[in-house]
């Protein structure tokens, strides 16, 4: 007791000293006790709302206490009428209310609150009652109220030591079959044991700790062996634990951003405009023969900015395409969700035990793999490129080559170099049967921006905010050039002829990239600028 601290308290009995800040002595408020306790050394987190936090109304507040909603928790005949005795119901239905009127009614955050309190309930030894639809398992499982919570699995068929078997929602495997890690498989499907760890079919380690040996989980007939053979990292990989995995990790990574009329900043710095408006290759795997590295491909599709302005000579992005592991998947411009392989999904989405992932960020859709590949799309203007550093000199596209010279960059599909960015651009284009586009502007076809209206829209009531020297995003300034994103903004707002939502998407691109870069910026959304909406994700 008293030997702790951080964000779960002191524990030394008191109640009331619990919120005393990390380097101070008297307590203070919620948000200042939490961010005291931040760590600083991971990139791109922020520290919760800033100005006017979200509040709930009266009316929406009687709605979720009713028993269609969080009443359940605290009804005195629901489901979890036993746990009542054990476990204090009020705190878990005050922080139901406010979730769920939060987030506008979503079921699943009414669910993941009826989780919360189910675990504290089962937790204190209390029955809970069956409450929600079952759950969908994993194949070869299924759900339970209260299945055990130290299951058998391929690496014991006894409880580990010390494990209290106490009841526990989830999924349980059907008769006949075995955990074997995260999975139910057949008995005679279990993996290998090495050297007192268990290991998959198929799972690929690095016993020694150095990387200097590979060893994979074979299966020979009924027979499972672990077959090792002398292994190094290949170039900018080194041998590292990263997230509980140990393997040859890649060094670095390379960004490649594509926003508004889409101006382009390639892996290597190298920055340009083309506004051709087909399928294009953004980046893909290139050369990969001899290597372990695992094939890629990133699509745009763009179209015509006139369904946002009069202007029918530029293009914004309309669609990504990223293709990987044998799936295709697709973010399109306001489409809440994504397509996986010609399915529509909700996110977040989880394809073969985190090979892929797709996930909501702020106004951004992420897919992420687990080779460290990243494409975000704010469905509207703003699509960033990913790739890890060892992929360095192995991709081709519009993002260029990612080899640390800029020069070199134009490089087209039969690796010939051409200085004509239009030439370069129709290069990449996906050739796509019956689909009429364009290749873009050339010369004096392209949109260009009087001085005066240059000189407007230069103001920091427009894209000046970007490097205003003692604006919202001064501190990103020595991270991250504003010079490419004011001019970039002041193009597209000039040849929107004002518009206020391309403005808005040409300051938020810039703002994300800071905070992808691991900068918090000041809060630019006002009340008179850029006013933020919030947008809810449909639930299936």
């Amino acid at each position: 007791m008293g030997a702790v601290c951080g964000l779960c308290g002191n524990y030394n009995g008191k109640a009331q000293d619990d919120l005393i800040p990390k380097n101070g002595d008297k307590p203070v408020s919620p948000a200042n006790f939490g961010a005291s306790w931040r760590v600083a050394e991971i990139p791109g987190c922020v520290e919760g709302c800033k100005g006017v936090c979200p509040d709930c109304d009266i009316t929406q507040k009687v709605k979720y206490e009713k028993g269609d909603f969080c009443g359940i928790i605290s009804d005195p005949k629901g489901p979890f009428r036993d746990c009542h005795s054990k476990v204090d119901p009020a705190e878990y239905f005050e922080d139901c209310v406010y979730d769920v009127c939060l987030y506008n009614g979503r079921k699943d955050v009414l669910c993941d609150n009826l989780g919360s309190y189910t675990s504290a309930c089962q937790d204190a030894g209390a029955k809970v009652y069956s409450w929600r639809t079952t759950m969908k398992c994993l194949a070869h499982s299924h759900y339970e109220i209260c299945s055990t919570a130290c299951p058998a699995s391929c690496q014991s068929l006894a409880p580990p030591k010390g494990c209290k078997n106490h009841c526990e929602e989830g999924c349980s495997c059907d008769e006949g079959y075995i955990l074997s890690g995260d999975k139910c498989v057949p008995f005679s499907e279990c993996g290998c044991i090495h050297n007192d760890r268990y290991y998959r079919i198929g799972q690929v380690f690095y016993p020694n700790g150095k990387c200097e040996e590979e060893c994979k989980c074979a299966q020979d007939g009924e027979v499972m062996d672990v077959e090792c053979k002398k292994f190094t990292c290949g170039p900018n990989e080194k041998c590292k634990i990263e997230n509980g995995v140990q393997k040859c990790h890649p060094v670095g990574k390379g960004v490649c951003h594509a926003s508004g009329d889409p101006h382009y900043l390639s892996f290597d710095g190298r920055r340009f405009d083309f506004q051709g408006t087909c399928t294009y290759t953004l980046s893909e795997s290139c050369g990969l023969e001899g290597t372990h590295l695992v094939a890629f491909s990133v699509q745009v599709e763009n179209e015509k900015w006139d369904r946002v302005t009069s202007n029918k000579v530029v293009s914004v992005t309309k669609l990504v395409a990223v293709k990987v592991y044998g799936y295709t998947l697709i973010m399109r411009e306001n489409m809440f969700g994504v397509l996986v392989n010609g399915v529509f999904n909700y996110v977040p989405v989880n394809l073969n035990d985190g090979e892929v992932l797709v996930y909501q960020e702020g106004n951004h859709y992420v897919i992420e793999t687990n080779f460290g590949l990243r494409v975000t799309y704010d469905l509207v203007y703003h699509v960033t490129v990913t790739v890890p550093g060892n992929y360095r000199g192995k991709v081709c596209g519009l993002c260029g080559n990612f080899n640390g010279d800029q020069k070199d960059d134009f490089q087209m599909p039969n690796r010939q170099l051409t200085n004509n960015v239009n030439a370069f651009g129709k290069s990449w284009k996906v050739t796509i049967p019956n689909v009429v586009c364009e290749n873009g502007c050339e010369g004096n076809d392209c949109p260009k921006c009087d001085p005066a209206r240059k000189a407007v829209f230069s103001k920091s009531t427009y894209c000046g905010i970007v490097t205003a020297p003692k604006g919202p995003f001064a501190a990103c300034y020595s991270i991250l050039d504003p010079q490419p994103y004011f001019d970039d903004c002041v193009f597209d707002v000039c040849a929107s002829n004002g518009d206020g939502k391309v403005l808005c998407n040409s300051v938020a691109a810039y703002a994300f990239n800071c905070h992808m870069a691991g900068v918090d910026v000041k809060n630019w959304r006002t009340a008179s600028f850029c006013r933020k909406k919030i947008y809810f994700i449909p639930l299936n």
